[in-house]
């Protein structure tokens, strides 16, 4: 049986308000990425998901989501999928989406503002 445990990306992201995000879409072969970047007290976090699915985006959004969860659903053996954002309060402003896999920014060394400058060429 297939399950939904909280990704290990994040701790508590229901706790987080949303600073940032950003849908780079890539027409050139490249991997389409949303970058999310998440809020607590003086705690910033910024999150990538690669080759996100099904945005939804509900009204009242940017307030903060209550309910917020980053799932791992690698079990489910989707093609392409291993990641769910989803909201379990069905709050006003949810975002939801599948995407393929999420990574830290912070830890992979990625620059965001690298990213930026390239697809603002």
């Amino acid at each position: 049986m297939s399950t939904e445990l909280p990704h290990s990306i994040i701790d508590n992201p229901h706790e987080y308000h949303i600073l940032r995000m950003c849908y780079e879409v890539k027409n050139n072969g490249c991997e389409s990425f949303l970058d999310l970047h998440l809020a607590k007290g003086d705690l910033t976090r910024r999150l990538r998901f690669w080759s996100p699915q099904d945005l939804e985006i509900e009204k009242g959004f940017p307030q903060p989501t209550s309910g917020m969860q980053i799932l791992d659903v690698r079990s489910h053996q989707m093609d392409g999928i291993g990641v769910r954002v989803s909201d379990s309060e069905a709050t006003l402003g949810a975002i939801t989406f599948w995407a393929r896999d999420v990574i830290d920014l912070e830890n992979e060394g990625a620059d965001v503002d690298a990213v930026q400058a390239e697809s603002d060429d």
